[in-house]
């Protein structure tokens, strides 16, 4: 009886003020650059006990979710675990980004071949070269030279603003951070495939108010970036 009560009793209101707790959210750096300044404020304005603990993608080929290690995951598409719950939150796309002075022209359109002749910063966590932007350059008969291969877009940032090599970065809120090293940003001249966005979660959690609460924040923050 006392079961059956609780499956038919209205769930508890979740008062953010009061909340005092600890989530662990999985991210990867487009939603570092697209959401994450957004949803911290948000929380932290609402809910001062709460703090938000993000952990990279070490974890992702990890049952992580399922193991509670992690609370919320946001990030591409792409869960293992068949039981795991999933809600598409957008999509972003990637700007070129060059240091201040760079030889390509400042001012009009990027040309396809421009680009593929500067030098180029990879971003990949394992290592990777070659990339969807490669394969376009190809569908046009053109290549581009690689000349180095950074983990983060953070670091390829950085690597920018010391040279005459080219990166891509999220857009959204991200250009904020080109702009703060001194660099400019511009349309790729090359038709990229989105970014896909979603979060993912437990079943437990599902029915948690807290949680329930700290999704609805998740979604709030990413409908800001558009």
């Amino acid at each position: 009886m006392e079961q059956a009560r609780d499956v038919l009793a209205a769930a508890p209101v979740v008062e953010p003020a009061a909340l005092t707790r600890t989530f662990t959210l999985q991210a990867n750096e487009v939603v570092w650059a697209s959401l994450a300044a957004r949803l911290i404020t948000s929380v932290s304005r609402a809910a001062p006990g709460v703090t938000l603990t993000f952990v990279p993608e070490s974890l992702e080929d990890a049952p992580a979710l399922r193991d509670g290690r992690v609370d919320l995951e946001i990030g591409a598409p792409g869960r293992a675990d068949p039981e795991v719950l999933t809600e598409p939150l957008g999509e972003t796309r990637l700007l070129g980004a060059v240091r201040a002075g760079h030889p390509l022209p400042a001012r009009g359109r990027i040309t396809a071949r421009a680009f593929a002749a500067a030098d180029h910063i990879g971003v990949s966590r394992k290592g990777r070269v070659r990339g969807p932007v490669d394969d376009r350059l190809a569908e046009l008969g053109l290549r581009r030279r690689v000349s180095a291969v950074v983990p983060t877009h953070t670091a390829a940032l950085f690597l920018c603003a010391e040279t005459d090599l080219v990166c891509l970065t999220p857009a959204g809120t991200g250009e904020h951070r080109p702009a703060a090293l001194g660099l400019r940003t511009f349309e790729v001249p090359l038709e990229l495939p989105s970014v896909r966005v979603e979060m993912a979660w437990h079943p437990r959690n599902d029915a948690d108010p807290a949680h329930g609460w700290l999704r609805e924040r998740v979604r709030e923050a990413w409908a800001r970036t558009a």
